[in-house]
């Protein structure tokens, strides 16, 4: 029986809803490159170092070979002696609830501190907000062009979209844009800064931070701990579910079960998947159970493993400030690709925190808020240093020439152009315990992987 109240539930629901299919996004491989095979892979250990410095295994990308890397037809579009035009797009709403809602007030944020400052270079930035595509191709497309040809904006912050219609639009008129990384046109395109970079590497490209985010949750050495992964029965999430298995196998964990046995509708019975999973470690339960399914499914089987006396941990991409109260997530573990804003010991984390309260003070610092927020930063740190001439193709210059970008112990470094084609291999894992969400491991990097050839 779950413990939550109704009230509670439904507002869990609504607000985890976003979180998991973000992460779900996060984790899915492309459409045109198989996961990993972790049997021709150069496995690493489940080791973990700082945010910065991580090994990319070797692998290399070179600028000229990215798309949309042609000079702009109106390098100065939006510039004037005084002013920056920015605008962003993102799903705000969405038929399925789902929705990046808050990153708008993350980036505002953020741009409001640095007019607040005297601008970059003495130009403020003109923020004209997030148009909402509402999760639809057409309207995407459509408002890629208004940004473009109506707001005339030199460059999109944030981006956070789960359709690519915009990319003709932004790659033909050299539009940068800056956001999360987890849609495919952030991906080989010279025009396109995801925070953690790339989200769907090539196939034979793996990383082991996943590793690391496992042993966080014991106490001890690390050891090859048994997981199981269990998603909903569609393309995505099978997907995530292959490439999360390859790469916990390349940070030397043992993968007893990587099944996608939810039905897209929900979880109506948690019974059968209870018990396969119970039996999946030779007869035993596993170390760890990896959630990639919707939240609704999450939170059913989370309670159902509960039930059954699961004596393990159980992992899933979700994080957000509001779910602390949930009484059926207690213990519970969130994976996430940078430092949540649980507390201010990080002087990015302080900062953040009081440029919400300053300019967004009713907006939680939720994933896509911080998202939203650390795209601005990233194109205010870029167009700094381009220096008073700023035009598109100074800006993709520095950015695309050795660039790297970071904020200490919050969010990884970036390299570019590296990270036009892969992810950083960095990750967090905190806890929901007594109420309110703990970090149980920092954000740490592991190593870029590249199989075999």
């Amino acid at each position: 029986m779950l413990t939550a109240t109704r009230g509670a539930r439904r507002r869990g629901l609504s607000i985890a809803a976003a979180v998991l299919a973000m992460g779900l996004a996060a984790c899915g491989s492309s459409d045109d490159a198989a996961p990993p095979d972790d049997s021709n892979a150069t496995t690493a250990g489940p080791s973990a170092g700082p945010s910065s410095g991580w090994s990319d295994g070797g692998f290399k990308v070179n600028a000229a070979d990215l798309k949309c890397g042609s000079k702009a037809a109106d390098p100065t579009r939006g510039v004037t002696p005084d002013s920056i035009t920015i605008g962003g797009l993102a799903y705000l709403t969405s038929p399925n609830g789902s929705s990046m809602a808050g990153t708008d007030a993350g980036a505002k944020a953020r741009f409001e501190r640095a007019n607040a400052e005297g601008g970059v270079h003495g130009r403020k930035i003109n923020f004209i907000g997030v148009l909402d595509d509402g999760q639809d191709v057409a309207r995407n497309t459509q408002q890629a062009s208004r940004l473009v040809e109506q707001d005339k904006v030199f460059a999109v912050v944030p981006l956070m979209t789960s359709n690519t219609g915009y990319l003709d639009t932004f790659c033909g008129n050299v539009v940068p844009f800056f956001g999360w990384g987890f849609n495919q046109g952030y991906c080989s395109t010279a025009i396109g800064f995801g925070i953690t970079g790339c989200q769907f590497a090539p196939g034979n490209i793996a990383n082991n931070s996943l590793a690391y985010s496992v042993n966080s949750m014991f106490e001890g050495e690390p050891a090859s701990r048994t997981v199981a992964f269990v998603g909903v029965d569609n393309d995505s999430a099978r997907a995530g579910v292959k490439t999360l298995a390859a790469y916990a196998k390349a940070g030397g964990l043992d993968v007893v079960y990587a099944e996608n046995p939810t039905p897209a509708a929900g979880l109506t019975d948690p019974t059968p998947v209870v018990q396969a999973i119970m039996r999946s470690n030779k007869g035993a339960p596993p170390d760890v159970v990896y959630h990639v399914t919707d939240f609704q499914s999450t939170l059913k089987l989370t309670t159902a493993l509960k039930a059954a006396g699961y004596p393990g941990k159980q992992l899933s991409p979700t994080y957000d400030p509001r779910l602390a109260g949930l009484k059926d997530l207690d213990g519970a573990y969130g994976n996430v690709q940078w430092l949540p804003a649980i507390d201010d010991s990080n002087p990015v984390i302080k900062q953040l925190l009081a440029d919400l309260a300053a300019y967004a003070p009713d907006q939680a610092p939720t994933l896509s808020t911080m998202a939203g927020y650390y795209a601005a930063d990233m194109f205010l740190t870029a167009a700094e240093k381009v220096g008073p001439d700023l035009t598109v193709d100074k800006l993709l210059s520095v950015l695309n020439n050795n660039y790297t970008y970071e904020l200490p112990g919050a969010l990884p470094e970036t390299r570019w152009p590296l990270n036009h084609v892969i992810s950083a291999p960095c990750s967090s894992v905190a806890q929901i315990k007594d109420g309110a969400w703990h970090v149980v491991g920092p954000l740490s990097c592991g190593s870029v992987i590249v199989a075999k050839k």
